[in-house]
């Protein structure tokens, strides 16, 4: 991107894409792509954040209140590499910037974030367009060049204003990223892709066309099911070493392609991969991912033999609860609910339990005999929580009506299989969820705190 700075004005070349779906109106209103010094962003910006006023004509500002977290978290991913200190970190880069404005409505400083920001691994972290728009530039189009021109800003220009429609927080976090990068690179810069709208919005009116680009984006164009990305992960990877995410991730491609009761029917269902009311791909890879500790405490640390056992445990569960369908099934009988998400996860959550019982009962983890403790473990289980009728675990009316698919079902429900797992005797219908609760926990302790 060239640049040729003269006095006050930044001069930027920029692409002038055609858009034959522009309404009549706006067909004068330039739209263009170019890159953006991050530091020169926050040079101009940033705004005033919005807040509700009864004149919906005397807004003047869309953005939201920062989140701090999330500024901090996309300076951790461009980084590549975990912020230690981060709020100490967070006002040392931004103290100068918006300390001054603390009291202004809408604004959080300092930012309430202690200890350490993880980051989202990539291979190549990079940014979607951040959208901008500015009153007062000026506009020349390049004769030799078609499609393309040269904005110039000025901010000390009368009737300049530059404001963030959407990306705010990716600003924030380029700028973070790049003065922690500085420490090691003070020679460092960034430019971050960007789309900019000349004068959408008249100077000083309410920024009618802004808003409604910042609905669209952000309420009406949805992010995808967590499933559909879910299956693009391994296909993402490098040849470093894989963490506890990764493993999960390889765990549950292979429950869904290739072995246990669950192959063809785990859904992912932007791709209509699957069967109805079947766990996600994404919801069994997070479950999975939280079972991994403890099967690596038991020594089962291979991809081979954790995909084994976890494929032994969902199929003797299937068995327990009489409900088993015929492997490729393309739909379950409509009052089953033992392949749902929110079951699935909670029998998953049973793993310190399901290996305790092996080791009492001293069956290798994966065999035969393993296969009959646990199935009949599970049954076990099913009677004494009061969730089997005519050798069935309860139809999904019923299943509804005790309150286990509405808000926090899926923690009473693990609460009661916990619970029961731990029991001798059937559980008491009526008992109370804070017993219920301090009866779960005790049993999840002393699973837990059996050796290896």
């Amino acid at each position: 991107m060239a640049r040729k700075p003269v006095d006050n004005v930044e001069r930027i070349s920029v692409v002038v894409p055609e858009n034959p779906f522009s309404p009549p109106e706006l067909k004068k209103v330039h739209h263009c792509l170019c890159a953006l010094n991050v530091e020169k962003l926050m040079e101009w910006w940033p705004g005033v954040p919005h807040k509700p006023h009864p004149d919906p004509k005397k807004v003047k500002a869309i953005q939201r209140s920062l989140d701090w977290k999330r500024v901090a978290q996309i300076g951790a991913y461009l980084l590549q590499e975990e912020i230690e200190d981060c709020g100490d970190l967070l006002d040392e880069v931004f103290g100068p910037i918006y300390h001054p404005k603390m009291n202004d409505p809408g604004r959080e400083w300092p930012p309430q974030i202690r200890g350490t920001v993880k980051y989202a691994r990539s291979s190549f972290p990079f940014f979607t367009n951040v959208l901008v728009h500015v009153n007062g530039a000026t506009f020349s189009p390049k004769a030799d060049f078609f499609g393309t021109a040269e904005i110039g800003l000025d901010p000390s220009a009368k009737g300049f204003q530059l404001a963030v429609i959407d990306g705010q927080h990716r600003v924030n976090g380029a700028y973070f990223a790049l003065m922690l990068r500085r420490k090691k690179d003070p020679e460092a810069k960034f430019e971050i892709p960007a789309e900019i709208f000349l004068d959408l919005d008249p100077m000083g009116a309410e920024p009618k066309r802004q808003a409604q680009i910042f609905i669209d984006v952000n309420l009406y164009q949805k992010k995808v099911d967590r499933s559909l990305v879910a299956d693009l992960f391994p296909t993402t990877r490098g040849d470093g070493p894989l963490d506890r995410k990764d493993r999960a991730q390889d765990i549950g491609r292979k429950l869904m392609l290739e072995v246990g009761p669950l192959v063809g029917m785990i859904q992912i269902p932007g791709v209509k991969y699957g069967v109805k009311d079947v766990v996600t791909l994404a919801t069994l890879n997070s479950a999975i991912e939280g079972a991994l500790p403890v099967l690596e405490k038991f020594d089962i640390t291979n991809l081979e033999s954790q995909t084994a056992f976890l494929a032994q445990m969902l199929d003797c569960w299937l068995q327990a609860s009489g409900r088993f369908e015929t492997q490729g099934s393309s739909e379950l009988d409509p009052q089953n609910v033992v392949y749902q998400g929110r079951i699935l996860v909670s029998v998953i959550d049973l793993v310190p339990a399901v290996i305790v019982h092996l080791k009492q009962s001293k069956s290798p983890f994966v065999s035969e005999s393993a296969r009959k403790e646990v199935t009949q473990w599970f049954r076990g289980t099913i009677e004494r929580a009061n969730l089997l009728v005519d050798s069935k675990f309860v139809a999904k009316d019923e299943f509804k009506k005790l309150g286990f698919l509405g808000s926090g079902g899926i923690g009473r429900f693990r609460n009661l299989l916990w619970a029961a797992s731990a029991r001798k005797r059937r559980l008491d219908e009526a008992i109370e969820p804070e017993k219920l609760l301090e009866m779960a926990t005790g049993a999840r302790l002393e699973a837990n705190k059996v050796p290896a």
